[in-house]
């Protein structure tokens, strides 16, 4: 009698856990993870994009034109206060990517090496400008095969010179170099377990190059335990580690792009006109 109550009680357990185990998927779906993930961002987007640097307001901007959000998440409704400082500085660098006409554009006199490059693309304001072809391809391949920061603005150098018509996608030197590039991302992206800026960066990347098809969607997953409570990362392996804005946009970029994965994205980064 007390081995059937034991085997009863046992087999009783195990249908219980079965049955949760079935209810928990049933109940988030990697796509309700997905849209989940990108609820809480947008929530936190909303409540704080009025203090977000200029960078992450175009990183927004692009996001909204990508992805077709709602127009509250373009740059002309989320940049509405009088310039600081600090934002002259970054229109005068980065203003073309939302074509920003009330401050000149210039390039900066001081950049970190790896920017260069992708200065020199959004720069570019007629065919004259373009490098050669064969040197700049050069250029692009050695810088892309440092690793870190300098891979991943290889690749944002790389999309801006195709954007820029410099380099055409149709041509099979680029088309090779673009492979290349989104290897040594995916490299730089592996390297890393948690949803580090870098690694974040090189996978969003990794799909601006059109290369989505070699993510595995399983490791994106596995990037969204690391959410904060408020919606937004880290950056960190920690969530309590505070707030990184470009990151947070950047795993919104990630799940937008993965709750249609089936889907090719071909919108300009570099905004010709509004």
């Amino acid at each position: 009698m007390k081995k059937f109550l034991i085997c009863f009680a046992f087999t009783c357990f195990y249908l219980f856990l079965s049955s949760t185990s079935v209810y928990s998927e049933t109940e988030y779906s990697p796509k309700q993870i997905l849209e989940q993930t990108r609820d809480k961002i947008l929530n936190f987007v909303q409540k704080n994009k009025s203090r977000f640097r200029v960078e992450d307001l175009i990183l927004l901007d692009y996001l909204q034109r990508r992805f077709s959000l709602s127009h509250e998440f373009s740059f002309e409704k989320t940049f509405v206060r009088y310039p600081t400082p600090q934002d002259v500085k970054a229109l005068e660098t980065y203003g073309r990517l939302v074509n920003y006409k009330n401050i000149p554009w210039k390039k900066p006199k001081q950049a970190e090496d790896f920017i260069w490059l992708e200065l020199d693309a959004l720069f570019v304001q007629s065919p004259e400008d373009c490098p050669d072809k064969n040197t700049l391809i050069m250029q692009l391949r050695n810088q892309s095969l440092k690793g870190g920061y300098a891979t991943t603005h290889s690749a944002l150098a790389l999309g801006w010179f195709i954007e820029q018509q410099c380099l055409s996608a149709r041509d099979m030197d680029v088309q090779l170099l673009v492979n290349n590039i989104s290897r040594e991302l995916y490299k730089v992206a592996l390297s890393i377990t948690f949803p580090s800026d870098l690694k974040v960066e090189a996978l969003t990347f990794i799909c601006y190059l059109g290369k989505k098809n070699i993510l595995n969607r399983n490791e994106i997953y596995q990037l969204f335990l690391y959410q904060r409570d408020d919606g937004a990362f880290s950056g960190t392996n920690r969530s309590t580690d505070g707030i990184n804005i470009h990151t947070t946009l950047l795993m919104l970029w990630l799940t937008l792009e993965f709750l249609n994965e089936k889907a090719t994205y071909t919108e300009p980064m570099i905004l010709k006109k509004r």
